[in-house]
Formats: structure tokens, C-alpha cells, sequence
């Protein structure tokens, strides 16, 4: 997993480090978290993900920032992020509109999918629960959220026996499910 957040960090000898590392056999993808003043540019980040792509390091993961301590001043909340995220996927070439934007929450890793109709919508990639591997939620919009917990309540779709049903939850109720 490599970890570039900038296209000025894809140097020569970065590139050429890589590139030793695929030649070895290496399978080699690169995540970044979403950074306010660093990358937070949709012209930026669609140069990351195509130079990473033609260099044949596809893009994998784009992180919203934990809310953990010294983070906040990089944080972009997280419908600014999405649209900043798709305005930069929107520049790319196929391949280098691979990456997901996420979330590695308490419940699980939790991806941004969309946003329509003033709601947001996730979708559980992983989760602590196996259960909820796969599950969608959807979110009335919150632009001042920053976090998947800053979200209120949640459209829940089950899939198999619970198809077409749904339960209403608050994003922190989710933690007992």
C-alpha cells in the first residue's frame, strides 16, 4: 500500500521505487486521506489519481479525515469532500477512477457512495458486523457533517429475506446492531 497525498510527492526516485517494487512481483495500490490545503483541490487530486494510474499504481482508497485529536484543521466535511472527490474522478481516465472515498469507522469501513435528493448515501465495504457487509444507508444531508456520526437518521435497505423493508437509525445506534 503506498501512501501519496500530493502529485509533487511522485518524484523520480519515488516513481523508480515503485517501480522496482512492481518489477519484484509486488502488487502495489495507493490510498490518501482527503487533506484541507493539501489536496483538497479537485485539479489535484485528479492529477494524483492519473499520474499514480499511468505509473500503474492504481488509486484505492481517499480517506475522510478521523476525527481524532490535531485533525481538525485538515478536515473537509464530508459532502464537500464527495463532490470534490467526484469533480476530480470526473477528469480521469478509466483507470484512474478506481479509488472509493471512505471512512474506517468504529462500524466498520463505511464508503461514500452518492448524494441525491438531499440525502447522502453510504455503503458498508467492511464491517464489524458481517451482517451489515454490503448494506446501504442513506442520510438526510448534513453539509456541515464531518463524520459518519454527525449524521442523524438513516434509511437502512436490507438485502435478502429483509429486502424492500426499512428501519430508521441514528448513525450511533448503529453501534448496536
Amino acid at each position: 500500500m503506498a501512501h501519496f497525498n500530493h502529485p509533487r510527492e511522485l518524484t523520480e526516485i519515488a516513481v523508480k521505487g515503485l517501480n522496482m517494487l512492481m518489477q519484484s512481483g509486488a502488487i502495489v495500490v495507493n490510498q490518501t486521506p482527503l487533506i484541507k490545503g493539501v489536496n483538497d483541490d479537485p485539479d489535484v487530486l485528479a492529477e494524483l489519481f492519473n499520474r499514480l494510474s499511468f505509473i500503474g499504481v492504481p488509486p484505492y482508497y481517499v480517506f475522510l479525515c478521523r476525527p481524532t485529536l490535531g485533525n481538525e484543521p485538515f478536515a473537509i466535511h464530508v459532502e464537500k469532500g464527495y463532490e470534490i472527490f467526484e469533480e476530480a474522478r470526473s477528469k480521469c481516465s478509466g483507470l484512474a477512477k478506481r479509488a472509493r472515498l471512505v471512512m474506517s469507522h468504529e462500524t466498520g469501513k463505511v464508503e461514500v457512495v452518492g448524494m441525491s435528493g438531499g440525502q447522502v448515501f453510504f455503503k458498508y465495504n467492511r464491517s464489524a458486523d458481517t451482517e451489515n457487509n454490503g448494506k446501504f444507508l442513506a442520510f438526510d444531508s448534513n453539509p456541515d457533517a464531518y463524520w459518519f456520526d454527525d449524521y442523524e437518521e438513516a434509511f437502512m435497505e436490507l438485502p435478502g429475506q429483509y429486502s424492500g423493508k426499512a428501519w430508521f437509525y441514528k448513525a450511533k445506534e448503529l453501534l448496536s446492531l
